[in-house]
């Protein structure tokens, strides 16, 4: 991979570019923090015309590595105010990568006649008007793009919500089943790429090939080896039968899953929305798990979830999204939940933010809880743009902000994932200290009891998850600077050891906490909202008790 495509809204211009030595070694997150930390200016309106959109491909994306196709989408934030980096998988960032793409950069402001769409295949980045797609949801967005494109392409888009900027707007990325059912979902960029008026990027890979490693006999045999320890791990068989929301029930019952707007920690339909028991309803309906989300997936924690009338619902239906759609709204009903992710995928909306905001719905009054036929009404407003409906699209701190409610679930921000810290104060630790805001991906610690234990695991883990995002590498694969190092090596032919690669994930984060600082994130952001550092969470009865002190001390990389 050695250029950069930058696609200039504001002139409507492409132009294509050898990425520069300071680019050589670095690649998704790692690469979209470098172009947001040296080219945008913290202190811009996220929406304007200076903040940039950096879609970049993972270092080993493109190649035969197992689970090394994901993507990061980055910009300054909407949501947060601050840097942000959204994960994604789906079949765009091997498909970017094989076109020889470092990175796109989506820079300017929205023009006259749009809504624009990209296509970037082996002759270069074209930009088209595509007024007929305005207003359109993802699903539809994709099969119109496929049906003038091909079948064989890679599509990135927004939905409404992002054509209409709200903040918990995200980017889409099509599976290898063609739906857009993969969400660049954190932090509202989806909104930052309705702003420079672009729908969609469509991706063509025709005639070309994977990338091949300099060393071609040791890559083989790291990857056999990582592939090796993938499959003899007891998670990937769980992570294979039941996906990710086969982990709600325990959470459940360990006591940390939000529930009835992060009021308790344990929710009695737990069985009805996650466990074993909803792959069970899945399969008696024809649809199925153990699916992938992107080329070379291992683990294969997707799935294709069907309703009661054994029609296809919803695809990628995740842990997060069915705790805080479901039983942080009290809802127990599989369907209603499916219904309500469904609806947030078609209008692109992060699911998360979504279900936080909608808690904060039910102290507003708005919403009672277990009422599914309520929420998805809610979610309806923001499909309609009314002004109940923009507020909520804005996410959760706007929502309490508007109704003067002062509970709220929010780190910098953005919503508390499906992780609630007064039970789990290791993740809590992670959660403030997190650049990114409340981000769960790769730091979610569950047995840490000491001060000393939790900063040093919170530390670890987010200098890890840094590194294998810019890697392009699968959190649910599980890999350490060993592995990483290997690959990087044997691909590349770099003497890299994994100190290396410790190095890599820590600079990132030092880049990413000075544009926060810079944008006005200062120390005092690090921290967890009030309520839960004096509420009881039940049944533990516990509260988050860590000091600011002692977080702080996670920072001194």
């Amino acid at each position: 991979m050695d250029k950069v495509i930058r696609i200039d809204m504001s002139t409507l211009t492409a132009l294509i570019e050898e990425a520069p030595p300071e680019m050589e070694r670095l690649g998704g997150r790692g690469l979209c923090s470098h172009i947001v930390y040296t080219e945008v200016p913290p202190t811009c309106h996220p929406l304007g015309k200076k903040n940039k959109l950096i879609i970049a491909p993972g270092l080993l994306g493109g190649t035969a590595a197992p689970n090394s196709g994901r993507m990061s989408i980055g910009a300054k934030s909407p949501l947060t105010q601050g840097i942000k980096e959204a994960n994604v998988g789906g079949v765009s960032g091997h498909k970017l990568a094989r076109l020889g793409v470092k990175a796109l950069v989506v820079e300017g402001e929205a023009r006259a006649g749009g809504p624009y769409v990209v296509k970037i295949d082996r002759k270069g980045a074209r930009i088209t008007s595509a007024p007929e797609l305005a207003g359109l949801g993802t699903y539809n967005t994709v099969a119109r793009l496929r049906a003038q494109h091909g079948d064989g392409m890679g599509i990135l888009c927004i939905g409404s919500a992002g054509e209409m900027r709200l903040a918990a707007a995200s980017v889409a990325c099509t599976d290898p089943d063609g739906r857009p059912s993969r969400h660049a979902a954190r932090g509202g960029l989806g909104a930052v790429m309705g702003a420079k008026g672009l729908k969609a990027i469509v991706i063509d890979d025709a005639g070309t090939k994977l990338r091949q490693p300099l060393d071609k006999e040791s890559f083989g045999h790291a990857n056999r080896e990582f592939v090796k320890e993938i499959l003899e791990r007891k998670a990937t068989k769980l992570l294979m039968e039941y996906g990710t929301v086969g982990g709600l029930a325990f959470l459940s019952k360990f006591g940390s899953l939000p529930t009835r707007n992060f009021s308790t920690g344990s929710f009695e339909g737990d069985a009805r929305i996650g466990g074993k028991g909803v792959a069970e309803t899945n399969a008696s309906r024809g649809g199925s798990f153990g699916h992938v989300c992107m080329p070379g997936c291992v683990v294969r924690c997707s799935n294709v979830m069907h309703d009661e009338q054994g029609r296809f619902l919803t695809a990628g239906f995740e842990f997060e999204s069915c705790a805080l759609l479901g039983a942080n709204l009290g809802i127990d009903d599989l369907d209603a939940v499916m219904k309500l992710e469904k609806k947030c995928d078609d209008l692109g909306l992060d699911t998360m933010e979504i279900g936080v905001a909608l808690g904060i719905a039910h102290d507003a009054g708005l919403l009672g809880f277990g009422d599914g036929a309520m929420a998805l009404e809610l979610v309806e407003e923001i499909e309609k743009g009314s002004v109940l409906g923009r507020v909520l699209g804005q996410g959760a701190e706007v929502t309490a902000r508007v109704f003067g409610i002062s509970r709220v679930p929010v780190i910098k921000g953005q919503g508390i994932p499906a992780h609630d810290p007064r039970k789990q104060p290791g993740t809590g630790v992670s959660y403030a200290t997190s650049p990114q805001g409340a981000d769960h991906t790769g730091v979610i610690i569950f047995n840490a009891e000491s001060t000393g234990e939790m900063i040093a695991e919170s530390r670890k883990k987010q200098i890890n998850t840094s590194a294998y995002d810019s890697v392009g590498l699968c959190q649910m694969a599980e890999p350490n600077p060993e592995v990483m190092a290997g690959l990087l090596s044997s691909f590349y032919g770099w003497d890299w050891r994994p100190d290396d690669v410790i190095c890599l994930g820590r600079s990132i984060l030092q880049k990413e906490v000075a544009f926060n600082r810079r944008a006005g994130l200062g120390p005092e952001t690090d921290r967890l909202p009030d309520f839960m550092t004096e509420e009881p969470l039940s049944p533990s009865e516990k509260v988050f008790d860590v000091t600011e002190d002692v977080i702080r001390q996670v920072l001194e990389y």
